[in-house]
């Protein structure tokens, strides 16, 4: 494990009045386990999961990070994006541990973990950022030919918004075709070679060619991936393979695609395989789904599935566009509200789980008002951040 400073990251939380509640009605004083110097509320204060039935909203998947800080505390940090109202779609404020209104709990094998919680949507603050690595994959069939020009216009200016805001961010992007194959692909750069890659050509040719100083390297990896038709799955898992991502980055993913996952009976390839988190773990980066076609196909398990099904499984967002992608803009697509209003989950006192052993770790998340109820179970090896 590195060692980080934690230091600046506390006082910002402590400074924006994170800590408001606890030992008696006259007493806001947050106890600290002993000899904690982190800032992060003690385990003594922290409450048991509450149980929350039948869950209505998704929790994104997780990177997370086991690290030192200045004084030997070994701190574990959680980074996921937005987790939507169940009702009203506003993107939810997290209240952790001690705090008035608390609706976000975290336990570790059942025992329950006093967590400091920073929404980035409060405020800017370097010392807490987190790099975010965002791919597209493209569906650049036939299909899609209505689509194509917006789709690509839409990515570049979106980019250049999100690079311009000041996140810590780069961009990425997978095309692939109605033959099976990928044949389209540029490893993590910034919004202005992204837009030279999508702006060669027009069409669905956008997203066609393999650009960038490694580009023999990523059209060389294409060929050990086909199927016979059009497969978001495979993407994902070409991109995860090849795309260079940054250390403890958050890793998102956006598939654009106007047809069904085909994945031709390969299981490795269907939506079903990002269900196991023994295929696909938390860290592994959350797939937001734009879909532009009609929903209510047939679905067969292994050859015609709802591509969407990735983003339920990993915690993404969904959004149905028309079939020629009109009145769509990527600047208002769920994911972006996602990125503005994530989170950081801070926790520490784990000694006791670095054993090199993967322990459960549950997030759970229920309103003040018990309307927006979601879980969330992954496993972390806390000795080795994997």
């Amino acid at each position: 494990m590195k060692k980080i400073n934690y230091s600046m990251a506390v006082l910002s939380l402590l400074a924006m009045g994170m800590f408001t509640s606890c030992m008696s009605d006259n007493d806001d004083t947050i106890v600290l386990e002993s000899s904690n110097t982190t800032g992060i509320p003690s385990d003594n204060l922290a409450g048991e999961n509450p149980d929350v039935g039948t869950t209505n909203t998704l929790i994104p998947n997780v990177q997370y990070t086991v690290e030192e800080d200045e004084n030997d505390n070994v701190i574990v940090r959680l980074d996921l994006t937005g987790i939507q109202d169940a009702e009203t779609y506003d993107w939810l404020r997290l209240i952790g541990t001690a705090q008035s209104g608390q609706n976000v709990w975290v336990s570790i094998d059942g025992n329950s973990k006093g967590i400091l919680v920073y929404n980035t949507a409060d405020d800017e603050d370097d010392d807490v950022s987190r790099a975010a690595d965002l791919v597209f994959l493209v569906d650049n069939s036939g299909s899609m030919s209505q689509e194509a020009d917006s789709v690509a216009n839409g990515i570049v200016s979106w980019a250049e918004t999100l690079e311009q805001s000041g996140l810590d961010i780069m961009f990425g992007c997978v095309g692939y075709s109605e033959n099976g194959k990928i044949n389209g692909a540029v490893n993590l750069t910034t919004a202005e070679e992204l837009s030279t890659f999508l702006n060669h050509a027009t069409g669905q040719s956008h997203t066609m060619g393999f650009f960038g100083t490694d580009a023999t390297d990523l059209e060389s990896a294409a060929s050990a991936y086909r199927v016979s038709d059009e497969c978001g799955g495979m993407a994902l898992r070409y991109a995860d393979a090849n795309i260079k991502f940054r250390s403890s980055s958050n890793r998102i993913y956006v598939n654009f695609t106007d047809e069904p996952n085909q994945p031709a009976g390969n299981e490795e390839y269907s939506v079903e395989y990002f269900a196991d988190q023994s295929n696909w773990a938390t860290n592994q980066g959350t797939v937001h789904t734009v879909y532009s076609a009609d929903t209510t196909f047939t679905e067969r398990l292994y050859y015609s599935e709802k591509p969407w099904h990735i983003s339920e499984y990993t915690g993404g967002t969904i959004l149905v566009a028309p079939s020629n992608f009109s009145g769509v803009t990527l600047e208002n697509l769920p994911v972006s509200g996602a990125m503005r209003n994530s989170y950081i989950i801070m926790f520490t006192n784990v000694d006791e789980y670095m054993d090199g052993q993967s322990h459960e770790v549950k997030i759970t998340v229920l309103s003040a008002d018990g309307k927006t109820r979601a879980e969330k179970v992954f496993y972390i090896n806390f000795s080795t951040n994997e």
